[in-house]
């Protein structure tokens, strides 16, 4: 397997680095489908890695129109491998794909290459099985919600509108502190963050219950993985205190999610990292911001409007 530098190096000698790695990223997602029996194969991915100020590559209502586009034609009964890597974004849309997802695929087995946070964990949890890397992570369910141009955790919302009224009962005083914070958050947007925790909670304990424990106590082992996610557990060593802290295999474990690790596979962990250091050179070395392929080839992307450096240079 060759490492991102490697690859970087190779494709910078030929005359049309980025054309050469979008036709070794449609080889290589072929090549997963070889390895899994013929399984469809899915890439939905996002770089808000190398584009951190394009707001538009969290997950949006948009990217059913990607994803619809390359589900049409493929032979669904197969069961699809849907490899993701995405920073979440809107519970809502994510809802969407993962209930239509779920709807053409009888079994859908979610690959995280690395990193598969909010309601990009939403998407795993929705998925018969997750298969994950030492490198790979999931993160909290709670949904980002973009306030003044920026990303904000519906729990980072409501921890401040909890803590501003901590401070003001203690003392009044602190009001005119909080004042020009709480205008700037208005209230509508602190229930739009409470109703989208309870939402993403319900969603994933219904998943869940669904398909991955499906059968005897399901529902409890749902609730439970669904409260853990969400930041609500009390049992000592589930404590989760940040929006993006990392939850790994080893925890997803413990809850009993069905996950397996990718380094047992060791065919399929080469062909899944080459795909992610070849989406990392694309949107590295153009406009790129958002990639929806499958094994045949039919893709979906979307373009930024924000420089980036040219390849080779």
């Amino acid at each position: 397997m060759p490492s991102l530098g490697q690859l970087e190096t190779e494709l910078q000698r030929l005359q049309n680095p980025v054309g050469h790695a979008e036709a070794m990223l449609k080889q290589r997602i072929s090549n997963i489908s070889q390895l899994c029996g013929g399984s469809n194969v899915i890439f939905y991915a996002s770089g808000f890695l190398q584009k951190p100020e394009e707001q538009k590559s969290l997950i949006a209502h948009e990217d059913m129109n990607g994803i619809m586009n390359v589900v049409h034609g493929l032979e669904c009964g197969k069961g699809l491998v849907f490899i993701i890597h995405t920073p979440g974004g809107d519970p809502n849309a994510a809802a969407s794909i993962a209930e239509y997802l779920r709807f053409k695929f009888p079994h859908i087995t979610a690959v995280v290459p690395y990193l598969a946070m909010s309601a990009g964990a939403m998407l795993c949890l929705a998925c018969d099985r997750i298969v994950m890397g030492k490198q790979s992570q999931l993160g909290p369910i709670d949904p980002q919600m973009i306030v003044g141009n920026k990303r904000h955790s519906a729990r980072a919302i409501k921890g401040a509108f909890e803590e501003a009224k901590r401070d003001i009962e203690k003392n009044t005083h602190y009001g005119h502190v909080w004042a020009p914070i709480l205008q700037h958050m208005g209230p509508s947007l602190i229930v739009e963050a409470q109703e989208a925790l309870e939402y993403s909670k319900y969603l994933v304990s219904k998943w869940l219950q669904a398909r991955m424990f499906k059968g005897k106590n399901g529902k409890d082992k749902a609730e439970k993985v669904a409260k853990y996610l969400n930041a609500e557990s009390e049992e000592p060593g589930e404590e989760i205190y940040a929006h993006g802290q990392r939850i790994d295999i080893g925890a997803l474990k413990k809850q009993g999610v069905n996950v397996d690790a990718l380094e047992e596979q060791q065919d399929l962990q080469e062909e899944v990292l080459t795909v992610y250091h070849l989406m990392t050179l694309l949107f590295e070395w153009s406009r790129a911001y958002k990639i929806v392929m499958n094994q045949s080839g039919a893709f979906w992307y979307r373009f930024s409007q924000i420089p980036v450096a040219q390849a080779g240079k």
